[in-house]
């Protein structure tokens, strides 16, 4: 059988008269016998890339790990227990301090040093972000340099570019998130129309458009294709289409139990941006889903994923009767306690781990080549601050997640106490295939990658 070329697509046109094209996941027939490369290409395959960043910290005192070392030599912390489906590709990187962060602006420069290694000039970022960075190596090829995309646009305390997005490409260039899933579905597959919402009568002619679906109009070209494939390959492509039918379901406010109906299609889309500041959940899940996906149909290959912005005011308040208030002004920085026991901030972090678990748990479930999106994508876990209530510097959260292709091992806790943040930056950047031998700017610059993570 001749190899598939990875560039391959599914091809159809909307009942709006608007062509689409999707994106297949990585196949079998398009690796060479091994697995290792593609069929029409000595090159290796570079790892997925994806930037987690969760904003105001943790507590430092139960997030990092009791013990160093792989395997049953080390457990998960309390705060990182809710990962512990994953702790086999799961790397905790513990002791790394912030030295750039400035105590004056300690969240736009913490920001700035966990995903740039570099200060700000002004309010700007002077250095380009780490997912840029893997950009220049990976992206190459593919439809979208990268993507950037968050739960919440809940606003953050300032006005500094560190506090919009993590992803710049450059000095005072950034590169904001889509808050909106349907923008962000519309963006990555094309032809997707949501119904707007100034009138019964719009809504209805929106919708009836939208009825002539994504995956509608790519079917025959599907059916023709999997002609050519063996049944692993069929198999992953129905698997594939259907993910992306349940995003379309979610998006047009139906679950995958419901049964159409004419009230059903004349329901605007129930899944749209966040406007209450709360992150709640069932856009975790949407927004999960579509970064899953565009990885999958490498409509990119990088991908920034904020859950919650630098220094946000954000309300959990639909965990707990008493998270009525806000994270980062009131819970982080007024509740008593020191970094082990301020129960509110708890609360907050268990929480943002648990939507950080479904995330790692859709690329588990997402097939990719002979393994899973979750085998072969590098997740890079951080947020912009140490801990919250004092602006802490020291034990900064990261946690590395994934396999990278088989790079990273996975199941390790490594302590570099007192070492440069951005030291991490660079090893990361390394291993995903960057030719860099430094990274950072100015006083944040590092020339040294950290030992003994990646193989």
């Amino acid at each position: 059988m001749k190899p598939l070329d990875r560039r391959t697509v599914l091809k159809g046109l909307m009942t709006t008269g608007a062509s689409v094209s999707i994106g297949l996941p990585l196949l079998e027939a398009m690796l060479n016998e091994n697995g290792t490369a593609l069929a029409q290409s000595d090159s290796p395959l570079l790892p997925l890339y994806v930037t987690w960043f969760f904003g105001n910290g943790t507590l430092p005192g139960i997030w990092k790990p009791g013990l160093t070392g792989t395997g049953d030599q080390w457990s998960l912390s309390p705060q990182l227990a809710p990962l512990s489906a994953y702790k086999s590709h799961l790397t905790v990187i513990s002791g790394l301090e912030g030295k750039l962060v400035n105590a004056g602006i300690p969240h736009p420069s913490g920001s700035a040093a966990a995903t740039t290694a570099s200060g700000l000039n002004g309010t700007a970022v002077v250095g380009r972000s780490i997912d840029q960075v893997v950009a220049d190596t990976t992206a190459v090829d593919a439809p979208f340099r990268s993507i950037e995309l968050a739960v919440t646009p809940a606003t953050p305390n300032g006005n500094e570019d560190s506090l919009h997005t993590v992803s710049h490409s450059g000095p005072n260039f950034r590169n904001d998130p889509e808050f909106d899933p349907r923008a962000v579905f519309s963006r990555l597959f094309g032809g997707f129309e949501p119904p707007v919402d100034d009138g019964a009568a719009d809504r209805a002619a929106a919708l009836a458009r939208v009825r002539g679906s994504v995956l509608d109009s790519v079917m025959a070209d599907g059916a023709r294709l999997q002609t050519r494939l063996g049944s692993a390959d069929r198999n992953r492509i129905e698997q594939h289409l259907e993910s992306i039918r349940a995003v379309e379901r979610r998006l047009d406010g139906m679950d995958s139990t419901d049964t159409p109906s004419a009230c059903a299609q004349l329901t605007a889309p129930v899944i749209g941006p966040d406007e209450a500041s709360e992150a709640p959940p069932e856009l975790n899940t949407v927004m999960s889903e579509l970064t899953a996906l565009a990885l999958a149909c490498e409509r990119t290959r990088v991908a920034t994923y904020i859950f919650t912005l630098p220094a946000a005011h954000v309300y959990f308040r639909h965990l707990a009767s008493n998270m009525n208030a806000d994270f980062h002004d009131t819970i982080c920085h007024t509740d008593a306690g020191d970094d082990t026991n301020q129960e509110r901030v708890d609360i907050g972090v268990q929480y943002t781990m648990r939507c950080l678990n479904e995330f790692l748990g859709i690329l588990a479930n997402t097939p990719h080549g002979a393994t899973t999106l979750l085998d072969e994508t590098l997740v890079y876990v951080t947020s912009d601050t140490a801990w919250g209530k004092y602006h802490g510097a020291t034990e900064w959260p990261v946690l590395l997640a994934g396999k990278a292709g088989g790079r990273l091992p996975g199941n390790e806790h490594h302590n570099f106490q007192g070492e440069d943040l951005g030291r991490v930056l660079l090893t990361i950047a390394q291993a995903m295939g960057s030719p860099v031998s430094e990274f950072g700017e100015g006083n944040g610059r590092v020339s040294s990658p950290l030992p003994g993570i990646f193989v």
